[in-house]
């Protein structure tokens, strides 16, 4: 998960800088399922030229059956990774469980983020800067309508699988009716805003108290000059530390600063209130992104409070973000670059889940 931070950095894309090589993906010996490249175009729109996004699709092995398969697309947290979830030298896992899907009888759509792998950053001169969270969401959406159209697909049975930021997004498309049921893996119950303010609050943690104050002192002024469109006080912490914070804001907030003025505007409550098909939540207790009670439990409290009638939650103990074992070690970022698997019991879960209500 993103978590651009004034005086503290937290971003999974930050653990793949240090120019590592990417794992080779390679489909499981037992596949049930063939692998072809596929190319799902973006239209022109607002003056931007077309362009395209790379993926892969998985399509069972066999006669497809009379009003096609159930399908599933997965929908990445923050930073940028590729269709399989590597970034750069971290092997975020997502392949585990799209296999896992995939062999189970689904059609599995993986795409490649923006900037990496075959996608683009986007249409042919885009600024980075103006890529904001709408723009994902988008992103998202032309995907699951191509895979929706698709002829073997079947468009009543089609799944969302969302993991950290993809957890907001896929209540946003489920709320467009575009799916038949949406598993949130490590999702924010939150707004990204509160998220990120209490990353940066754990990470100072440990330093003095007047460090400490400081520091979520020009957080908060940060955030909320993000959120309201606004340029930040640099003098809030006294005219001597004013070109450093405005440096910092330079270098640190401006170049994500409409990513997250856009998620710092979203109403969560309202976007769980319009999802009325099954869902499926779950949460890591080890994870330190997002918070068992604050945010998976709340995500379930949301949903119930809306539409959705059918919600299953599970808490999954030793879990980190990444659904991965922390052996009874608190989980950190330096953690993600170890080799470990995703759990089996949560695979197993998801598996069941989702053949359930195909």
């Amino acid at each position: 998960m993103r978590a651009l931070a004034a005086l503290c950095l937290i971003v999974l894309a930050a653990l793949a800088a240090h120019g590592q090589e990417a794992p080779a993906y390679k489909p499981p010996a037992d596949a049930r399922f063939t692998t072809s490249e596929v190319s799902i175009p973006v239209a022109a729109k607002d003056g931007a030229k077309a362009w395209a996004i790379a993926a892969s699709l998985n399509v069972p092995k066999g006669e497809v059956p009379e009003g096609g398969w159930p399908a599933v697309f997965f929908i990445s947290g923050s930073g940028i990774q590729d269709r399989h979830g590597m970034a750069g030298g971290m092997d975020i896992g997502t392949w585990e469980v799209l296999d896992a899907i995939a062999n189970a009888g689904f059609v599995v759509l993986r795409a490649d983020d923006r900037a990496t792998g075959g996608t683009p950053i986007g249409p042919e001169g885009i600024d980075p800067r103006e890529i904001g969270y709408h723009a994902l969401v988008e992103d998202a959406r032309v995907c699951v309508k191509w895979l929706r159209a698709h002829e073997s697909v079947n468009k009543a049975k089609v799944f969302l699988v969302g993991h950290s930021e993809g957890g907001i997004t896929a209540p946003i498309l489920a709320g467009e009716s575009l799916c038949a049921g949406v598993v949130f893996m490590a999702a924010p119950g939150r707004n990204m805003y509160d998220v990120i303010y209490e990353q940066v609050k754990d990470a100072n943690a440990g330093l003095p108290a007047i460090t400490r104050t400081a520091n979520l002192k020009v957080q908060k002024e940060f955030q909320d000059a993000v959120k309201e469109g606004r340029e930040p006080n640099y003098a809030i912490l006294g005219k001597q530390y004013e070109a450093n914070l405005k440096q910092l804001w330079q270098t640190q907030i401006e170049p994500g600063k409409k990513w997250m003025h856009e998620h710092y505007n979203l109403d969560i409550e309202k976007i769980h209130a319009t999802v009325a098909c099954p869902v499926f939540v779950a949460q890591g207790e080890a994870d330190f992104q997002v918070k068992a009670v604050a945010d998976g439990r709340q995500l379930a409290k949301n949903l119930l409070a809306g539409k959705c009638s059918d919600v299953t939650f599970r808490l999954y103990a030793d879990l980190d973000h990444l659904f991965k074992a922390c052996n009874g070690k608190p989980s950190t970022l330096e953690m993600y670059k170890e080799k470990r698997a995703v759990d089996a019991t949560f695979l197993k879960d998801l598996v069941q889940w989702l053949t359930a209500r195909a």
